[in-house]
Protein backbone atom coordinates (compact mmCIF):
# COMPACT_ATOMS: atom_id res chain seq x y z
CA UNK A 1 0.00 0.00 0.00
CA UNK A 2 1.35 3.43 -1.00
CA UNK A 3 1.65 5.90 1.88
CA UNK A 4 -0.73 8.85 1.43
CA UNK A 5 0.44 12.37 0.72
CA UNK A 6 -2.74 13.81 2.22
CA UNK A 7 -5.35 12.84 4.80
CA UNK A 8 -8.87 14.18 4.28
CA UNK A 9 -11.10 14.49 7.34
CA UNK A 10 -14.86 14.62 7.57
CA UNK A 11 -16.10 16.98 10.30
CA UNK A 12 -19.14 15.57 12.12
CA UNK A 13 -18.32 12.22 13.72
CA UNK A 14 -14.60 12.61 12.98
CA UNK A 15 -13.34 16.00 14.18
CA UNK A 16 -16.39 16.91 16.29
CA UNK A 17 -19.27 14.89 17.73
CA UNK A 18 -21.52 12.95 15.37
CA UNK A 19 -24.37 14.98 13.82
CA UNK A 20 -26.33 11.75 13.34
CA UNK A 21 -26.32 11.04 17.07
CA UNK A 22 -26.97 14.71 17.77
CA UNK A 23 -29.96 14.65 15.41
CA UNK A 24 -31.43 11.73 17.36
CA UNK A 25 -31.02 13.66 20.62
CA UNK A 26 -32.49 16.75 18.98
CA UNK A 27 -35.52 14.79 17.74
CA UNK A 28 -36.09 13.34 21.20
CA UNK A 29 -35.89 16.80 22.76
CA UNK A 30 -38.52 18.08 20.33
CA UNK A 31 -40.78 15.02 20.76
CA UNK A 32 -40.18 13.82 17.21
CA UNK A 33 -40.18 10.06 16.56
CA UNK A 34 -37.13 8.53 14.89
CA UNK A 35 -39.33 7.59 11.97
CA UNK A 36 -39.74 11.32 11.34
CA UNK A 37 -36.01 11.68 10.70
CA UNK A 38 -36.06 8.76 8.29
CA UNK A 39 -38.95 10.33 6.41
CA UNK A 40 -37.27 13.73 6.23
CA UNK A 41 -33.72 12.73 5.39
CA UNK A 42 -34.42 9.62 3.34
CA UNK A 43 -31.49 7.49 2.23
CA UNK A 44 -28.78 9.88 3.32
CA UNK A 45 -25.92 8.54 1.24
CA UNK A 46 -27.81 7.47 -1.87
CA UNK A 47 -26.69 9.10 -5.10
CA UNK A 48 -29.55 10.65 -7.04
CA UNK A 49 -30.04 9.31 -10.55
CA UNK A 50 -30.00 11.70 -13.55
CA UNK A 51 -33.43 13.28 -13.96
CA UNK A 52 -34.53 12.25 -10.48
CA UNK A 53 -35.68 14.96 -8.08
CA UNK A 54 -33.24 15.00 -5.15
CA UNK A 55 -34.46 14.85 -1.56
CA UNK A 56 -34.81 18.34 -0.13
CA UNK A 57 -32.15 17.67 2.49
CA UNK A 58 -29.62 16.95 -0.25
CA UNK A 59 -30.42 20.37 -1.70
CA UNK A 60 -29.93 22.00 1.72
CA UNK A 61 -26.48 20.43 1.97
CA UNK A 62 -25.70 21.62 -1.56
CA UNK A 63 -26.57 25.19 -0.59
CA UNK A 64 -29.54 25.44 -2.94
CA UNK A 65 -32.30 25.40 -0.30
CA UNK A 66 -32.33 27.43 2.92
CA UNK A 67 -32.58 25.62 6.24
CA UNK A 68 -35.67 27.67 7.11
CA UNK A 69 -37.38 26.37 3.95
CA UNK A 70 -36.52 22.80 4.93
CA UNK A 71 -37.96 23.28 8.42
CA UNK A 72 -41.15 24.70 6.90
CA UNK A 73 -41.30 21.62 4.67
CA UNK A 74 -40.72 19.48 7.76
CA UNK A 75 -43.76 21.02 9.41
CA UNK A 76 -45.98 20.25 6.41
CA UNK A 77 -44.78 16.65 6.17
CA UNK A 78 -44.95 15.84 9.87
CA UNK A 79 -47.86 18.06 10.88
CA UNK A 80 -50.60 15.44 10.42
CA UNK A 81 -48.66 12.99 12.60
CA UNK A 82 -47.96 15.36 15.49
CA UNK A 83 -50.19 15.77 18.54
CA UNK A 84 -51.99 19.09 18.61
CA UNK A 85 -49.93 20.26 21.60
CA UNK A 86 -46.55 19.00 20.30
CA UNK A 87 -43.80 21.56 20.80
CA UNK A 88 -42.39 20.46 17.44
CA UNK A 89 -45.15 22.52 15.81
CA UNK A 90 -43.24 25.62 16.85
CA UNK A 91 -39.94 24.62 15.24
CA UNK A 92 -37.98 27.22 13.29
CA UNK A 93 -34.75 27.00 11.33
CA UNK A 94 -32.89 28.45 14.32
CA UNK A 95 -34.02 25.49 16.44
CA UNK A 96 -32.54 22.88 14.10
CA UNK A 97 -28.79 22.69 14.63
CA UNK A 98 -27.26 19.35 15.63
CA UNK A 99 -23.85 21.06 15.77
CA UNK A 100 -24.98 23.51 18.46
CA UNK A 101 -23.41 21.46 21.26
CA UNK A 102 -20.81 19.59 19.20
CA UNK A 103 -17.46 19.33 20.93
CA UNK A 104 -14.11 18.68 19.23
CA UNK A 105 -12.67 15.18 19.51
CA UNK A 106 -9.19 15.69 21.02
CA UNK A 107 -7.67 12.46 19.69
CA UNK A 108 -8.61 13.34 16.12
CA UNK A 109 -7.52 16.98 16.41
CA UNK A 110 -4.15 15.80 17.73
CA UNK A 111 -3.93 13.33 14.85
CA UNK A 112 -4.48 16.10 12.31
CA UNK A 113 -1.67 18.16 13.86
CA UNK A 114 0.61 15.11 13.91
CA UNK A 115 -0.01 14.40 10.23
CA UNK A 116 0.67 18.00 9.30
CA UNK A 117 3.87 18.01 11.37
CA UNK A 118 5.03 15.04 9.27
CA UNK A 119 4.83 17.27 6.22
CA UNK A 120 1.63 15.76 4.81
CA UNK A 121 -1.46 17.67 3.70
CA UNK A 122 -4.54 17.66 5.91
CA UNK A 123 -7.87 18.70 4.42
CA UNK A 124 -11.58 18.72 5.21
CA UNK A 125 -14.43 17.36 3.10
CA UNK A 126 -17.80 17.85 4.78
CA UNK A 127 -21.48 17.69 3.93
CA UNK A 128 -22.80 20.74 5.70
CA UNK A 129 -25.34 23.56 5.78
CA UNK A 130 -24.84 27.28 5.19
CA UNK A 131 -26.55 28.12 8.47
CA UNK A 132 -24.27 25.79 10.47
CA UNK A 133 -20.97 27.63 10.62
CA UNK A 134 -19.94 27.44 14.26
CA UNK A 135 -18.13 24.12 13.83
CA UNK A 136 -15.34 26.12 12.19
CA UNK A 137 -14.73 27.89 15.51
CA UNK A 138 -14.41 24.61 17.41
CA UNK A 139 -11.50 23.14 15.51
CA UNK A 140 -8.13 24.57 14.41
CA UNK A 141 -9.49 25.36 10.95
CA UNK A 142 -6.18 26.94 9.89
CA UNK A 143 -4.61 23.47 10.07
CA UNK A 144 -6.69 22.24 7.13
CA UNK A 145 -6.19 23.17 3.49
CA UNK A 146 -8.34 22.94 1.51
CA UNK A 147 -11.69 22.97 3.31
CA UNK A 148 -14.39 21.72 0.96
CA UNK A 149 -17.91 22.30 2.26
CA UNK A 150 -20.79 20.81 0.28
CA UNK A 151 -22.97 23.88 0.69
CA UNK A 152 -20.27 26.06 -0.89
CA UNK A 153 -19.52 23.89 -3.93
CA UNK A 154 -22.99 22.54 -4.77
CA UNK A 155 -21.90 18.92 -4.43
CA UNK A 156 -22.21 16.45 -1.58
CA UNK A 157 -20.79 13.10 -0.58
CA UNK A 158 -21.05 10.42 -1.88
CA UNK A 159 -21.20 12.10 -5.31
CA UNK A 160 -17.99 11.04 -7.02
CA UNK A 161 -17.46 14.58 -8.28
CA UNK A 162 -16.82 16.02 -4.82
CA UNK A 163 -14.00 13.55 -4.13
CA UNK A 164 -12.45 14.40 -7.48
CA UNK A 165 -12.81 18.10 -6.65
CA UNK A 166 -10.81 17.93 -3.43
CA UNK A 167 -8.10 15.82 -5.04
CA UNK A 168 -7.83 18.34 -7.88
CA UNK A 169 -7.66 21.23 -5.41
CA UNK A 170 -4.65 19.56 -3.79
CA UNK A 171 -3.07 18.57 -7.09
CA UNK A 172 -3.04 14.92 -6.04
CA UNK A 173 -4.26 11.68 -7.54
CA UNK A 174 -7.03 9.91 -5.59
CA UNK A 175 -4.69 7.06 -4.61
CA UNK A 176 -2.40 9.61 -2.94
CA UNK A 177 -5.16 10.45 -0.43
CA UNK A 178 -6.59 8.79 2.68
CA UNK A 179 -10.18 9.76 3.52
CA UNK A 180 -11.81 9.50 6.97
CA UNK A 181 -15.58 9.55 7.45
CA UNK A 182 -18.08 8.15 9.93
CA UNK A 183 -20.72 7.27 7.33
CA UNK A 184 -20.19 4.01 5.42
CA UNK A 185 -21.83 5.31 2.26
CA UNK A 186 -19.38 8.21 2.08
CA UNK A 187 -16.46 5.84 2.62
CA UNK A 188 -17.71 3.62 -0.20
CA UNK A 189 -18.05 6.65 -2.47
CA UNK A 190 -14.43 7.63 -1.84
CA UNK A 191 -13.16 4.12 -2.50
CA UNK A 192 -15.10 4.02 -5.78
CA UNK A 193 -13.15 7.08 -6.96
CA UNK A 194 -9.82 5.52 -5.99
CA UNK A 195 -9.07 7.00 -2.58
CA UNK A 196 -7.99 4.89 0.35
CA UNK A 197 -10.66 5.33 3.02
CA UNK A 198 -11.47 4.40 6.60
CA UNK A 199 -14.77 4.47 8.44
CA UNK A 200 -14.34 6.19 11.79
CA UNK A 201 -16.39 4.76 14.65
CA UNK A 202 -16.72 6.05 18.20
CA UNK A 203 -13.50 4.19 19.05
CA UNK A 204 -11.39 7.17 17.99
CA UNK A 205 -8.22 5.72 19.46
CA UNK A 206 -8.52 2.71 17.16
CA UNK A 207 -9.22 4.99 14.19
CA UNK A 208 -6.13 7.08 14.91
CA UNK A 209 -4.03 3.92 15.17
CA UNK A 210 -5.29 2.68 11.79
CA UNK A 211 -4.40 6.02 10.21
CA UNK A 212 -0.88 5.93 11.65
CA UNK A 213 -0.42 2.41 10.26
CA UNK A 214 -1.08 3.79 6.77
CA UNK A 215 1.31 6.74 7.00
Amino acid sequence: MVSPQAVIFDVGGVLVGSPFLAALRWAENWDLPRTALEKLFGEYSRNVEPGEEPPMWHEVECGRVALSEFVEHMGKILGPELPHDSKARGLTGADFDPFADAEPIPIMIELAHEIRDRGLRVAILTNNVREWRQWRDRIPIECFDPVIDSCEVGLRKPDHAIYSLICNRMGLAPNDCLFLDDHPGNVEGAIAVGLDALQVTEDFGAAAMKVRERL
